[in-house]
């Protein structure tokens, strides 16, 4: 592994956690940050000794010599921050879930990267929790046969952590390509603003249902009535597998093969560091991040989708045509 200097953009609360990460991560230095807030900047800049700071992002990527980008804005300006970094020749990206607000800025990301040769990650590093690879390796060993249902849940909303809850059923189902989606959404407190994406509107609750190419369905509960814990059922024809279960261990099996719920050992590990140490390792040897920004974009594509079903009242087949963001519409 080489040396690499990291400049971060937006300095707030999940920033920390990125360059908390890099810290661990031998031949990483955090060398600058760009946030419009002054004394949020002081502050970051102070706590992880940087050498420089910046207002603007723009005159950062200018005047500093870098090898990754950390995009931890919040989402609406994650598609000019991706870009305006892939033109100055760094080597990786990371910017922060969700990837974009609709699929036109997610595409206009991943052509810039592309077109300068940056490896391009998004943020999703509960792909590295060792509960849910366990499970992915579980369901692949059939260890509950063949997988009929995935049925993923959590509080807040579908842009928010739905965006996690997606990905990781995408994740366990080896991102198959989905087929179609159907959902429905609660918008009755007509939310913007909401949480840690004040710049976004967001429904008070969503039901999805995903059919994957492979026969595999899916269903996702995000918001006020969902069920808040960040856990995954994941039925099979000859078992179920459980990943956080409240006051259970972190993941625990039941199949045809055992006398009771059985919980295979895992090995612990900081997923924001795997998923930074995984940006540098797919720049080195010329490969797609197991959270690419490709990858990303499935993700989003499944939620947009979920937002355009509760407007047209449809299924809605994949790909999706609109480009736009449909929740914006619904709740206009």
């Amino acid at each position: 592994m080489g040396t690499y200097r990291v400049g971060i953009v937006g300095c707030g609360n999940i920033a920390r956690a990125h360059a908390n990460a890099y810290k661990k991560i031998p031949g990483v230095e955090i060398v600058t940050g760009a946030e419009l807030d002054p004394d949020r900047r002081k502050g970051f800049a102070e706590d992880y000794k940087l050498s420089t700071s910046y207002e603007n992002y723009a005159e950062m990527l200018e005047k500093e010599d870098l090898d990754i980008v950390n995009v931890c804005t919040w989402p609406r300006t994650h598609c000019d921050a991706v870009c305006a970094a892939a033109s100055v020749d760094v080597k990786g990206i990371m910017c922060e879930k969700p990837m974009a607000t609709n699929l036109k800025e997610a595409d206009q990301m991943l052509k810039a990267c592309e077109e300068n040769g940056v490896s391009f990650a998004v943020g999703h590093q509960h792909r590295f929790d060792p509960q849910l690879a366990k499970a992915r390796e579980l369901i692949n060993e059939k260890v509950v046969g063949d997988i009929v249902l995935l049925w993923g849940h959590c509080s807040l909303d579908l842009m928010n952590n739905g965006s996690h809850v997606i990905d990781m059923i995408n994740f366990l189902n080896n991102d198959e390509e989905a087929d179609w989606v159907m959902g429905q959404i609660d918008t009755r407190n007509k939310r913007k603003g909401y949480m840690n994406h004040p710049d976004m509107y967001a429904e008070d609750m969503a039901i999805g249902r995903i059919c994957y190419k492979n026969g595999v369905r899916a269903t996702v509960e995000l918001g006020e009535f969902a069920p808040p814990a960040w856990q995954f059922h994941i039925i099979g024809t000859d078992g179920i597998i459980d990943v956080n279960s409240p006051g259970a261990p972190p993941i625990r099996f039941m199949s045809t093969d055992t006398s009771g719920w059985t919980a295979p050992e895992i090995e612990r590990c900081d997923p924001r560091e795997a998923e930074m140490v995984e940006l540098i390792s797919a720049m080195e040897q010329g490969r797609e991040h197991i959270s690419s920004g490709r990858i990303g974009r499935n993700s989003l594509e499944i939620i947009l989708a979920v937002f355009e079903s509760a407007r047209k009242r449809s299924l809605i087949e994949l790909p999706l045509k609109t480009e736009v963001n449909p929740l914006e519409a619904v709740i206009k």
